[in-house]
């Protein structure tokens, strides 16, 4: 997929989240809203970690070879900042369920503001300045960063704890994301020619 397109889709998973989190009343379970939150603190990293680690710098490049105004941009990284600390916070709520309703309250208002403005104004500004085929690629740049977490995640799950055995780790994880992107890859290169178009059909891009 494309990178706008993926962002927009981790938009409406952290939405999604945002909502569930919002309607704890403290009936639930210790167990379960700990792992409700914990979904919630990691989609805000993922939603952080990709938009500042890929979407970002290029925007930024591009807005600055074309003179397009920057404000916009300095903005949802401000807010990324106030989010990112108010997810945190929630770790040290306690199990007083007045403290945890009103951090909820306060990162629900805060992070929909951001999505929103994000949505009006860096989204669609980033569909003006980047072509498509940058798009895709930036995309598959997401995708496989996200298979390198993930493969880090469950690696660590399986490998002795401390610095070392995170070490190892995410050495592992990352060989493990290459190949299978060289996989995916090779797979590509070896799926025949597809067929000439129809007459009078329009030739689409090869991307």
């Amino acid at each position: 997929m494309d990178a706008l397109t993926l962002v927009r889709q981790d938009h409406r998973k952290l939405e999604g989240l945002l909502a569930r989190c919002e309607q704890l009343d403290g009936g639930e379970g210790a167990e379960e809203r700990e792992v409700l939150l914990g979904q919630l603190q990691a989609a805000i990293r993922h939603h952080i970690d990709q938009e500042e680690s890929i979407l970002y710098p290029i925007f930024r490049e591009r807005a600055q070879r074309d003179e397009v105004h920057l404000a916009p941009l300095e903005r949802a990284l401000e807010q990324h900042r106030l989010i990112g600390r108010l997810s945190s916070e929630l770790t040290g709520a306690g199990p007083d369920g007045s403290t945890l309703k009103a951090k909820l309250t306060v990162l629900t208002e805060q992070a929909g503001a951001h999505l929103d403005d994000e949505s009006g104004y860096v989204l669609s500004a980033i569909e003006d300045l980047i072509d498509d085929d940058t798009l895709m690629e930036l995309g598959r740049r997401m995708e496989q960063r996200d298979r390198i977490i993930e493969s880090r995640r469950q690696l660590a799950a399986v490998v002795p704890g401390g610095p070392r055995g995170r070490r190892i780790a995410a050495a592992l994880g990352s060989l493990a994301a290459v190949g299978t992107a060289l996989l995916a890859l090779l797979a590509r290169r070896r799926r025949p020619p597809p067929p000439p178009p129809a007459s009078g059909w329009r030739r689409l891009r090869r991307r």
